[in-house]
């Protein structure tokens, strides 16, 4: 019988190879090998020319005279948009701070994840840190939750598929329907919530940030420690956070 290639897993497989390649070449000082890259990731060599091949195929590596390759345009492309998304949306940022006294943050959906990739912290002396860099389960997070409330329907089971839901904290959503559930709540409010689901004691509201076809392209949350978290600062900010949402996503 034929192998079945392509089968979610069989897909998920290759692309998870696919990107340890690329994050080999990006971590690397000067232009990387297939043989290199393979050694690397720890891939055998022909799996990696395909690979590498693909990628350069599609942008994202470029092949130098000596053999080499480096990051190539489609790589700058994104890296341009995301920079670009940070510099529009910075000064909204610095609004919501100011004018709720909490930590904000502006996200991308990458994947299953959320990547924070600008914040501007709360003035408190105990305030929640700001998590610029990192990357979270989408669905541990309001900012994440609100994302996947936006989407189309049916492209969350899609973007799941077969995946289980990662417990972050003991009260991270991991029930498949509960967070069905939850996803229909926050598209008829409007709004998303989390009460120490990615990290205990701290809540967070958030909204998506869509561009004018509806189409979801950032998404924004403001955090605070559970203790200052009441149903007057909730109604607050989520006033501010569709505000600036609807303006912020005129521009995107």
């Amino acid at each position: 019988m034929d192998r079945d290639t392509t089968s979610p897993a069989r897909i998920a497989q290759t692309l998870d190879r696919g990107l340890q390649v690329l994050e080999a070449v990006a971590r690397s000082g000067d232009p990387l090998t297939v043989a290199a890259a393979a050694d690397a990731v720890g891939l055998d060599r022909t799996v990696a020319h395909r690979l590498v091949s693909t990628l350069a195929l599609r942008g994202y590596l470029h092949r130098e005279a000596d053999g080499g390759y480096r990051l190539g345009p489609t790589c700058l492309a994104l890296a341009s948009a995301i920079t670009d998304l940070r510099t529009i949306a910075h000064p909204f940022l610095e609004r919501l701070a100011r004018d709720t006294g909490e930590t904000v943050h502006v996200v991308v959906l990458s994947g299953r994840e959320v990547v924070f990739i600008d914040g501007v912290e709360s003035t408190h002396t105990l305030r929640v840190t700001a998590r610029t860099g990192r990357l979270l389960p989408a669905h541990a997070t309001s900012v994440g939750k609100a994302w996947l409330a936006a989407l189309p329907d049916g492209r969350v089971d899609e973007l799941y598929g077969k995946a289980e839901l990662a417990a972050v904290t003991d009260r991270t959503i991991t029930d498949r329907a509960e967070l069905a559930r939850e996803l229909e709540t926050i598209r008829r409010r409007g709004y998303a919530t989390s009460a120490g689901e990615s990290e205990v004691g701290v809540g967070s509201v958030a909204v998506a940030v869509c561009n004018p076809a509806g189409e979801p392209r950032a998404g924004l949350s403001i955090a605070l420690p559970l203790d200052r978290w009441s149903p007057s600062f909730e109604r607050h900010a989520v006033e501010q956070l569709i505000e600036v949402a609807d303006t912020l996503g005129a521009d995107l």
